[in-house]
């Protein structure tokens, strides 16, 4: 005996039961109270027939089942149902075949399941506890139940959740939850599981994908890793958050997910993370799309998590689209620079990215100067404001269009910014200033390549300091006195190899330091060796 053959035993014989207790058809009163079930439970005069017997004795050792007949046609043209009364009136019993009948009862049968209360929409923990140890609650649900209760706030808006699954769907996901592969797993990837199963409402077809996942031998050789980021790309898609997306905004999403590198397993993690922020929810529909395109662009989980710093920041609230997009690319684009140096990077994004930063990035179009030359202008500093020009890096959702001059602002230009700020830099017509120009220039070298700049590299730095970009400051700091351009010498020296002359004067010291920017590579000590190991921090943390 189940919840529906006895509800049709009780539709069918209803006088039998409602007149039970008084034992006379004459005194019916269209109620079946708990008394009338026990006399036919009983049978002490032989009157009942087992199967009333049987139905009887199942609505009695079902608390939930007896509770969601004595509440089904309270509900009128109410969206809930009545409280529990303790009787089962003719038309709940008709209301209850209805609902029955439809297939998709279980969120009901669960709502007063405690016996107690009425049906409110809200399936209690109290209600949860006694379906769980209800004799007459289906196991196949029992089993659903507890698979749901795995995901995160897993009781939470249970009652919504079961509306929707149908018979074939809960008997879908006992048999999962019943898979050896399903009881091994992690109880984080259990609950991913959960979440998938929840979040589509039990639907067949991702249960389908779910229970081949886990019984395919794929999933055999996964490491436990592969298996989470496994489960997470079923999940991910099954979010609302996803969901509500424009099928073109899911696209970007899926492209991420299936061109990932095979190593990196925390994309659709980070993905799914993403689109669940708060912030990400509070974009607008292009705003939304110009994330997820660098998203697609740069599927890499460290962009992503990246990105999901960047959209915190107010600054980056108050940019227009276009420079959105900018930082978007930016930011994408140097967390994935397997080229450059880790830490320099790494600590370069915690600076700008961290909560408690007060870096505040700004783009700005009229920046003039030879963008081809070494003493092209892209980006400049005033304490935590760094503002880079943004004639170099394109707007739009394409990935960031590479040349010399747009991979330099992102990739050298950031960290260097950042690293005057990180030793306190201040501008001067002195020696001093120049070297801190040198040491964010190596900063930024490292960040970009990898490897710290060699003495050629190092001299094409001094050359724009001194007779390009900064020629200005420089030649008035040689000027100034014949210690500050033995500096300057004594710098160069340590670039070519060349001694600096004992006892120069201040004009000969001028002229040597002109004879080292002009002095051929070729006549280097050694040209590909590592440069002049500036003072100061040099990793920005």
């Amino acid at each position: 005996m189940d919840i529906k053959s006895a509800t049709g035993v009780v539709d069918r014989d209803f006088t039998t039961f409602d007149t039970a207790r008084q034992g006379d058809s004459a005194k019916a009163d269209g109620k079946i109270s708990r008394e009338d079930l026990e006399t036919v439970s009983r049978n002490e005069n032989g009157k009942f027939s087992a199967e009333q017997q049987d139905a009887a004795r199942f609505l009695l050792d079902s608390e939930a089942s007896r509770a969601f007949l004595d509440v089904s046609a309270d509900k009128g043209f109410l969206i809930f149902g009545g409280k529990v009364d303790g009787t089962i009136s003719r038309e709940d019993v008709t209301a209850a075949q209805k609902t029955l009948e439809s297939g998709s009862y279980y969120d009901e049968l669960l709502d007063t399941a405690a016996g107690r209360g009425g049906q409110d929409g809200n399936i209690s923990n109290d209600d949860i506890v006694a379906a769980l140890a209800d004799p007459g609650v289906p196991q196949e649900l029992k089993d659903t139940l507890n698979l749901l209760l795995a995901a995160p706030d897993g009781s939470k808006d249970l009652h919504q959740t079961l509306q929707g699954f149908t018979e074939q769907e809960v008997g879908a996901v006992s048999e999962l939850s019943k898979l050896p592969q399903f009881q091994a797993l992690s109880g984080s990837d259990k609950r991913l599981v959960a979440e998938a199963v929840r979040d589509s409402g039990g639907d067949l077809a991702t249960n389908t994908k779910l229970r081949e996942l886990l019984d395919g031998d794929r999933f055999k050789g996964m490491s436990a890793e592969q298996r989470t980021a496994a489960l997470t790309e079923i999940a991910l898609v099954e979010t609302p958050e996803f969901k509500a997306l424009p099928a073109s905004d899911q696209a970007l999403i899926r492209d991420a997910v299936t061109n990932r590198k095979p190593d990196d397993v925390k994309v659709a993690e980070n993905v799914k993370k993403l689109i669940e922020d708060p912030k990400f929810a509070a974009l607008s529909a292009d705003e939304k799309t110009a994330v997820l395109s660098q998203v697609k662009n740069y599927p890499d989980s460290r962009s992503v998590a990246n990105i999901e710093r960047l959209i915190q920041k107010d600054w980056f609230g108050d940019f227009d689209l276009a420079d959105k997009q900018r930082t978007l690319k930016s930011i994408a684009f140097m967390s994935q620079n397997d080229a450059g140096d880790p830490e320099v990077n790494k600590n370069t994004l915690n600076r700008v990215l961290d909560p408690s930063s007060k870096y505040v990035f700004a783009w700005d179009a009229s920046f003039d100067g030879d963008l081809n030359s070494g003493g092209g202008l892209y980006g400049t500093a005033d304490g935590t404001n760094i503002t880079f020009n943004s004639n170099m890096v394109n707007a739009g959702n394409d990935p960031l269009t590479e040349t010399y001059n747009s991979r330099h602002v992102v990739l050298h230009t950031i960290a260097h910014e950042v690293n005057h700020n990180v030793n306190g830099d201040k501008v001067e017509n002195t020696y001093n200033y120049l070297e801190q120009e040198y040491r964010a220039f190596y900063t930024g070298f490292k960040a970009e390549f990898g490897h710290p700049p060699t003495n050629e590299d190092a001299m094409g730095r001094w050359r724009n300091q001194i007779n390009g970009a900064y020629s200005a400051r420089s030649q008035a700091a040689i000027d100034s006195s014949p210690t500050e351009a033995r500096k300057f010498a004594e710098e160069l020296s340590l670039i070519t190899g060349k001694p600096v002359p004992a006892g120069a004067s201040h004009d000969e010291l001028k002229q040597f330091i002109q004879d080292q920017l002009d002095l051929p590579v070729s006549d280097y000590a050694d040209p590909t060796g590592p440069a002049p190991v500036p003072p100061g921090n040099l990793t920005n943390e």
